[in-house]
Order: C-alpha cells, then sequence, then structure tokens
C-alpha cells in the first residue's frame, strides 16, 4: 500500500551540495492536520468524491493557515488515497450505453447542433421511456463515469502517527527515484541480512554487495543511471527501502540529480524512528523470467538438477545471490539472471564474478532491459536473451562442466574427423527439414552415434531448432545450399 509522491509534491532543501527532505518531526499542527485529513475519510465513508474532495480543500486551507506547506497537505492526501477504495455508483443501465444513446438521439433529431434547455429535456425524456427509466435515472446513469461521482465505499484507517511516518517514507523514495547510485551500509542478524539481499535480487535492481566485518555493504545504482524504464526501475527500488532501513544499523548515501546539479543525501538509523516499521518478508519476484526458465529446464531431461534461489556465495569480501544452481556428478555451476543493466554495472559485475576463484558461473543477459550498447565482453559463459530465457541454451553451455569421460568423448569430437560414407552425404543431400529423431535412426546403420550425427549436421551448416533435448521435438532444416540442389 506504500507509496512514491508525485515528485511535484517533494519538498526538500539544500545547503551547498547536500539535500535533505523536510522530514515531519510529529509537531502538534502536523498531528493535527494528518488527524483531519483521515477522519475525513472515515467520515465521508459512502459519499461522493466531489463531497470528499471539498472537505479536503477545506482541510488544506486550514493546514495552510497554520503555516503548512500546500504540498505537504496533498502527499498526506495522495497517500491516504490508496488506502480509500472508490467505486461507480450501481445505475439501472449500462452508463456506456446511455451516453451513447443520448448522443445518438441528438444527432438524428437535430443533427449536432446546439440543443436548447427545453430540447434537451425532451431528448432525456425519449430515452428514459425508451429504457423503462426516469429522467433523473437518466442523467445519474449519464453523469455516474465522471470521477467526482465515484462513491466511497471503504476506506483503511491509520493513525495520525502513523500517517506521517508513511509520508516521511515516501519522501526519501521519490527523492531516491532521482538518484545516479546508492551506497547502503547495514548491520544486522544473519537472517535479517539475507532477506534483505535476496529482496534487492528479487527485484532487479543492479547491485553489488560485500562483506566488512559486521558489516554489509552494498552499492546499488540509481534509477537515473537506467536510460530507459526509469519509472519501473524506480518503483522496485521504493519497494526495497523499507526493508532496507529495518536493519538494526544502517546507513545510506546517495548521489541525487535535482534540477541539473548533483546533490549528496546521507541518512542514518538514527531517524529510524521518523519511519514505519516493515516486517521482514520476502518479496515477489517483479519478472516470470526466473519462474518461466525453472519449469522449462526440468522439462530437458538433462541431468542436471536445478536448484532455485541457492545460498549467497561469499568470497572474499564479495557476497553474490545467484538466481539458480545445477548439480550433476558432484559439479554445481551456477546461473546469474541480469535484468537492468549499463555497460559499468555489468563490467563491474563480471569483475566480480571474476574474483569468485573456483565458482563454476554463467551469466544471462536480458538485452531488451539494457541502458546502453551491447558490451562485447571478454567472458565466455554470457547468454544475451530477449525476454525469455532459453533453457536449451543454458543446457548447452552446462554440457562443458559435465563429467571427464563425457567432457572427453565431446573434446575428441572436436578434434578429430568424422569418416563419413559417400552415402551419407547423399542422403544429407535430400534433407529439407525432418525430425532429428528420424535422421539420427537413418544414419545410425552407417556406424553413426548420435553426438557424431549431430556434429556432422552443425558442421555442414544444417539449421538444428532446439525445441528441447528429446530428439523428437528438435526439427533440422537444411541450409539454403543445400536446400537448392
Amino acid at each position: 500500500m506504500r507509496v512514491m509522491l508525485p515528485t511535484n509534491l517533494l519538498i526538500v532543501r539544500t545547503k551547498g551540495s547536500t539535500i535533505f527532505p523536510l522530514y515531519s518531526r510529529f509537531e502538534d499542527y502536523e498531528i493535527f492536520i494528518a488527524g483531519e485529513l483521515s477522519y475525513a475519510c472515515k467520515e465521508h465513508i459512502g459519499h461522493k468524491r466531489a463531497e470528499w474532495n471539498k472537505r479536503l480543500k477545506e482541510i488544506e486551507e486550514e493546514a495552510f493557515r497554520l503555516g503548512c506547506d500546500y504540498r505537504f497537505t496533498r502527499a498526506l492526501t495522495h497517500i491516504l488515497l490508496r488506502r480509500a477504495d472508490f467505486q461507480r455508483p450501481k445505475t439501472r443501465v449500462d452508463p456506456l450505453k446511455i451516453r451513447l444513446e443520448l448522443f445518438s438521439e441528438v444527432a438524428r433529431v437535430f443533427g449536432g447542433a446546439v440543443v436548447e434547455k427545453g430540447e434537451k429535456i425532451k431528448v432525456l425524456e425519449h430515452v428514459a421511456r425508451k429504457y423503462g427509466l426516469s429522467p433523473k435515472e437518466v442523467i445519474e446513469a449519464f453523469r455516474s463515469i465522471h470521477e467526482e461521482e465515484e462513491i466511497l465505499r471503504s476506506f483503511s484507517d491509520i493513525d495520525p502517527e502513523e500517517l506521517l511516518k508513511e509520508y516521511n517514507l515516501a519522501l526519501t523514495q521519490t527523492l531516491l527515484f532521482k538518484a545516479l547510485d546508492i551506497t547502503v551500509e547495514l548491520r544486522t542478524t544473519g537472517t535479517c541480512a539475507k532477506i534483505i539481499l535476496f529482496n534487492v535480487k528479487r527485484k532487479g535492481l543492479m547491485y553489488t554487495a560485500e562483506k566488512l566485518g559486521n558489516t554489509i555493504k552494498l552499492h546499488i545504482d540509481g534509477p537515473v543511471s537506467v536510460l530507459k524504464q526509469t519509472e519501473r526501475y524506480g518503483t522496485r527500488l521504493a519497494k526495497v527501502l523499507p526493508y532496507l532501513i529495518s536493519a538494526e544499523k544502517w546507513k545510506i548515501r546517495a548521489r541525487v540529480r535535482r534540477r541539473g546539479r548533483i546533490y549528496r543525501f546521507f541518512t542514518t538509523d538514527r531517524l529510524s524512528y521518523l519511519f514505519p516499521k516493515t516486517e521482514l518478508k520476502y518479496l515477489e519476484y517483479d519478472s516470470d523470467v526466473e519462474r518461466i526458465f525453472f519449469k522449462r529446464f526440468q522439462t530437458l531431461g538433462s541431468g542436471w538438477s536445478i536448484r532455485r534461489e541457492p545460498e549467497p556465495l561469499v568470497v572474499g569480501k564479495s557476497i553474490l545471490i545467484p538466481d539458480f544452481s545445477f548439480t550433476k556428478n558432484g559439479t554445481t555451476v551456477y546461473l546469474e539472471i541480469v535484468g537492468f543493466w549499463t555497460k559499468d554495472y555489468l563490467e563491474r559485475k563480471i569483475r566480480k564474478l571474476r574474483g569468485l576463484k573456483g565458482v563454476n558461473m554463467i551469466v544471462a543477459v536480458d538485452e531488451k532491459l539494457s541502458c546502453s550498447k551491447i558490451l562485447e565482453l571478454p567472458f565466455e559463459d554470457i547468454i544475451l536473451y530477449r525476454e525469455k530465457l532459453p533453457a536449451v541454451e543454458v543446457y548447452l553451455r552446462l554440457k562443458k562442466y559435465e563429467d571427464s569421460r563425457e567432457k572427453k568423448r565431446i573434446e575428441v569430437l572436436e578434434r578429430e574427423e568424422i569418416v563419413v560414407p559417400s552415402e551419407v552425404y547423399t542422403y544429407l543431400k535430400s534433407i529439407k527439414v525432418s525430425r532429428l529423431s528420424d535422421i539420427i535412426t537413418d544414419l545410425k546403420k552407417y556406424g553413426m552415434n548420435k553426438e557424431e550425427i549431430i556434429k556432422l549436421l552443425e558442421r555442414n551448416k544444417f539449421i538444428i531448432e532446439w525445441k528441447s533435448m528429446d530428439p523428437k521435438d528438435i526439427i533440422v532444416r537444411a541450409p539454403p545450399r543445400m536446400g537448392s540442389t
């Protein structure tokens, strides 16, 4: 239910190169205004939004007389609005149908000319008779689509001081929406730290983490560093912030861009009393990429055991939470899926991964969520994907980690020429579109095994569509050169 504020409601002060939000300090007049706004919501349950808006305007004027910035009152109202449930008033007939009927009748009778009051009444009466309604009911149905006609059905009440704490949190979230980068230092229990790290990971934020003694240091790229989908990224950061400030000890530093200048923002757990308490829990993923990939990989029959959200890797000072781990014959390989990225972030990420000595790692990068030109990185296990991560592509990368006997067999195939009878080449020329399983069956009589057949097809530029690891589902298409002979 927590929500950022529109940027035009952000109240901050600057001093030199420093910026800080004007937090509520729970002054009597602030608690009074917060209480009046909350009571106005409860008081207007069952009333139209127009009546509620009128009362809020009166409170805003009263707050102004007490010395409140109008943005303060409107920001509180914005937060309360998310706790209110407005619904269109019920009508005996579909409002859209009534509107279309009225417009059609005016066009039919008056040809679109300006209609006088008396003529409007005749049109209303005509439509009312047609639908068995009174003219008043027709007017109510006509007006019901307007926002001010909506009815406040329910409201989730909140204590005035808690409302002010939510306001302080919203100020911070809104300010950090303009951050270039954020550095967070946390001191907390192992369980709390794990939840916080997993939530940062689950929201797809661009981050690196280090363990410095009893402190965890997070560096998070800010929304302003993202050249595309800034709002989406900023919203995810806002969802994580309440968990960052739920640690026992915390410090937050950020560089914030405002009106063309770069300012520094700093806050610590000494201000914890200004913010609402947040129950630590795991956030939901914002992306289906991991869920879909997990499901598809399990259907491949690859022999690799897959685990989602393995334990964090701690190597030296670096902490990394991979998205998946794969295990086979005592070998473990990790998969890190990178959503949002910039050239600088990806370079830092790869440097961190290279520092994880003795860890087998595959990195998948979503091209669609890139914020800079695709970077040719000297890292052999990078997979570029778009929206959906191909499970087969990951399996092909895993093959090189398989046990020594399987690996040796693959290496032999790479080095040695395959002795192929001329009849095989004649057969290959006849292929246009075929199942891999059929080709394997046909060529086995020449003493070739499955691996050799696949190698031969690849060497001769056949297109192999790896829809799964089942040869019956894999389609082989001839290259243009061979298909035309």
